[in-house]
């Protein structure tokens, strides 16, 4: 199993000239938002050109737009994508996460970790023009100083697949079912 490695911006500064930083406690909260003016069905577009899938289950969020969208990038990391409505301006704000894949029992309870560079580098290949929105301070964020530096580490426990684990419960549980009726 590999970590993942990916950074966070830290120091940044706004349209009014001041800076601020999000400290390593704030970055769970997840303030940053990538924000677009395009319209929804080009965006998906876009995310399902760069390999992104469509999530079938997940928590959503308030004012998420359909279901995310996720994308592996070596095992057993994926790179989930939301996107928000926020009624205002035809602004779509973009929201994604690294955490462990969805396929493994271990993704319940996994390191997770909000990411912006990941999805700016696709913006910027398909020329989507954005602005990163800090929901903290509520205004534009227009410089970023320096950056955290954040590890992801997989856990001790080898990453599990959902099916192995519902196979072998089912083993077990005809092997109790045939003791309990006296089979074997």
């Amino acid at each position: 199993m590999t970590e993942f490695l990916t950074r966070y911006p830290r120091r940044v500064g706004f349209m009014e000239g001041f800076h601020d930083f999000i400290l390593n406690e704030e970055i769970q909260f997840d303030h940053l938002s990538l924000m677009v003016k395009i319209k929804k069905d080009e965006l998906i577009n876009t995310l399902l050109l760069e390999g992104f899938k469509r999530v079938k289950f997940e928590n959503r969020k308030p004012s998420q737009i359909g279901n995310g969208f996720a994308k592996m990038l070596f095992k057993p990391w994926e790179i989930h994508v939301r996107l928000l409505d926020l009624q205002q301006q035809g602004l779509i704000a973009i929201q994604a996460e690294v955490e462990i894949s969805r396929k493994y029992i271990q993704h319940i309870r996994s390191v997770r970790a909000p990411v912006i560079y990941e999805i700016e580098t696709i913006l910027k290949r398909h020329k989507i023009e954005y602005k990163i929105w800090n929901a903290k301070v509520r205004d534009y964020i227009t410089s970023i100083v320096d950056n955290h530096q954040i590890k992801l580490r997989t856990p001790k426990i080898p990453a599990m697949r959902w099916r192995f684990m519902i196979i072998y419960a089912g083993i077990i549980l005809a092997f109790n079912a045939m003791k309990l009726f006296g089979i074997i």
